[in-house]
């Protein structure tokens, strides 16, 4: 794609979409002088702390956005991968892999970033992130920078935290959209709000024929519970419940996609999915308040492939389990400290083993412990963490190599063993300059460890990455929805873990991916922005990522062309009466990949060239009713049918035009 005149817009506003919870939790912590110097009172930072222990600190703000239900709604999204495209940093990489979408974070593209729902860690989320439907989603935090230390056991590499659901009236609604390909998404929810409790009960279901001729065809149900219970004025009480089902086939890919991706035809059918999870918070007294969660997740994809080649098919169970408790306290030592402290527990099963390591059983036990302390000195306020994780392997067959370099039906599997201890220390500031504005600083180090199995091009382990990174933000606030943030991140990465382009094949057929260890480094600006509504009927968000990557090879600097340079987004948001319209951009600059490219493609063109596309979507809705309570919607998705790709061989579906209606009962 040559240039596009829309890229300009973006340079010209530059920003992204305000990260409201965070925002509400700085308005909250925060009383103005006679002078307009901004006091963050040690009282209302120790209530936040208590009503929330896992509460990342303040210093992160700048790195921080959100996306809400209403935003979720005015984009159109379908899944969960869908509501995270227009925030800043995020980049999305589409393929017709068994983890069909891989997003990541300020170019960070492995390992990926760690997900959360409802602020419990998801050791295996991957490829649910694509299956999970959007109706079921509150609000998404996304944390970009490598500081969060209390929402996950990997978040060097950030965090994405879901909130499910959760009604603040009565409340019914029926929902269908259809579309090109034969797309659609359907629903309907029930919720109901007590004196001391709240539930909801929903069904949906999404799914596509997909491109003619190239596999492509999905159909996925969600149908979740929800219960919100205040069992006593000390004790609250969550649990959620989700089950997912359906069938996914895995798109083949065109040239220059390495012809034994092209001969395959690989579905999953059924899918199957279910997630129990349950939150206990009980405030002790006036300085103490612990929380208690569990969560169980149990998976059973079923993978089917035929070799149209040689005719020869394939298919086996990936079933796996995982079982997870984190206790979490936050403590008042006085009235300008407060010290949180916690454990996790993590217990996960593959009995046959999992994506390509099937057919050896895979079972891991995981154990961390955390301590941050939060202090107040006028208007600065200092916080700082440490966490400790290590792991204990029963048994981890095809995930090794040790013992043996040949392929993985023959490496010697462990049992019984401890792997080495990971750590993760940060450190942060945030000082208030006036009751509008205030500087955010947070740094943090720790280990990066390659997934146990994972191989380099020579058929070694990848070495532990080493990551240090460094955020620099400013936030300035015009009004209650109007935010500015501006933010500088570093990255440092030692032995930085990457794929290395290269793949192989299994004696069953699957595709594994290889590593390679590379020193790199990471540098960027964040430039993000919310407006207020104009004429009460007319906002608009915009971000922008620069970021400039650089790997270390052939003993010497060079750019990684593998990384995007931009990133930017622009969303305008128009209501007036019962008329509304949306419309949203983004582009993303070019970079190259052979992951999935064939050999000759490789001697002869290098790696393939992606990216440097902008698409816009449009929404637009009409309400009828008196009471407005129906909504009638077309929506079009890459309206120019713009033709690119993320990942070599796999080009996005193109324009995709759909109409829909949303009921709200009562």
């Amino acid at each position: 794609m040559k240039k596009i005149a829309l890229i300009p817009i973006a340079y010209t506003i530059l920003a992204l979409t305000s990260n409201v919870l965070f925002a509400q939790t700085v308005k909250d912590t925060m009383i103005y002088s006679k002078v307009e110097k901004v006091i963050i009172t040690s009282n209302s930072a120790q209530k936040i702390l208590l009503n929330t222990p896992q509460h990342e600190p303040m210093s992160l703000l700048p790195s921080i956005s959100k996306v809400n239900r209403e935003e979720i709604e005015e984009q159109g999204a379908v899944t969960l991968v869908d509501a995270l495209k227009y925030t800043p940093g995020i980049w999305i990489e589409s393929r017709g892999r068994k983890v069909k979408q891989m997003v990541s974070v300020r170019g960070q593209v492995y390992p990926y970033p760690s997900y959360a729902i409802n602020g419990i860690w998801q050791k295996e989320f991957q490829e649910l992130s694509y299956f999970f439907n959007s109706a079921n989603i509150e609000s998404i935090t996304i944390n970009r920078s490598s500081s969060a230390l209390l929402n996950s056991l990997s978040a060097l590499t950030g965090l994405i935290d879901v909130k499910t659901i959760e009604p603040k009236e009565r409340k019914g609604t029926i929902f269908a959209k259809y579309g090109s390909l034969n797309s659609y998404q359907t629903g309907i929810s029930f919720a109901d709000v007590k004196d001391n409790f709240n539930y909801t009960i929903a069904v949906n279901g999404n799914g596509t024929d997909g491109i003619k001729d190239r596999n492509g065809s999905e159909n996925m149900l969600n149908a979740m519970a929800s219960l919100n219970w205040k069992l006593s004025p000390k004790l609250d009480l969550g649990v959620n419940i989700f089950y997912i089902y359906g069938n996914r086939e895995l798109i083949q890919p065109i040239k220059p996609a390495d012809d034994k991706f092209l001969t395959r035809i690989e579905e999953y059918d059924p899918y199957k999915a279910m997630m129990v999870s349950s939150k206990l918070k009980y405030k002790h007294n006036d300085i103490l308040t612990s929380e208690l969660t569990f969560n169980y997740a149990g998976r059973e994809p079923h993978y089917k492939m035929l070799n149209t080649v040689n005719n020869k098919s394939t298919e086996y169970q990936e079933t796996d389990h995982e079982f997870t408790t984190n206790w979490i306290n936050a403590l008042a030592l006085s009235s300008e400290n407060t010290l949180r402290f916690g454990l996790l527990y993590n217990y996960w099963i593959a009995p046959d083993g999992k994506r390509f390591y099937y057919g050896e059983k895979a079972e891991v036990h995981t154990a961390s412990v955390v301590v941050t302390d939060q202090h107040q000195f006028g208007q600065l306020l200092v916080d700082g963490g440490f966490r400790l994780t290590r792991q204990y392997y029963a048994n981890w067959g095809g995930f090794s190599i040790e013992g043996a370099s040949g392929p993985f039906s023959k490496v010697n599997p462990i049992e019984d063993e401890w792997q080495s201890p990971e750590w993760q220390a940060t450190a942060g500031l945030t000082y208030s300059l006036t009751q509008h504005s205030s500087l955010h600083f947070s740094f943090a180090g720790g280990v990066v460890t390659p997934r146990k199995g994972a191989l380099t091009d020579a058929g070694n382990t990848p070495k532990n990455e080493t990551r240090f990174n460094f955020d620099l933000g400013y936030r300035q606030s015009f009004s209650s929805q109007s935010n500015l943030y501006i933010s500088t991140f570093l990255v440092k990465r030692n032995d930085a873990i990457s794929y290395s382009g290269a793949t192989i094949e299994e004696d069953d057929g699957d595709i594994m991916e290889l590593y390679k260890n590379a020193n790199m480094h990471n540098f960027g600006v964040e430039i993000n922005y919310h407006s207020d509504k104009f004429f009460n009927a007319l906002s608009f968000f915009t971000n922008a990522t620069f970021m400039m990557s650089q790997i270390y090879e052939n003993d010497e600097w060079s750019k990684d062309d593998e990384i995007p340079n931009f990133i930017a987004n622009l969303g305008t948001n128009f209501q007036r009466g019962a008329f509304d319209a949306n419309a949203y951009f983004n582009y993303t600059s070019a970079y190259k990949n052979d992951r999935f490219v064939s050999k000759d493609y490789k001697v002869k063109y290098g790696k393939a060239e992606l990216g440097n596309f902008a698409t816009v979507d449009l929404t637009a809705g009409y309400r009828l009713g008196k009471k407005q309570n129906v909504r009638l919607f077309i929506e079009a998705k890459n309206i120019f049918d713009n033709d690119y790709q993320t990942v070599a061989g796999y080009p996005d579906y193109g324009r995709i035009l759909s109409i829909g209606c949303n009921i709200q009962l009562w």
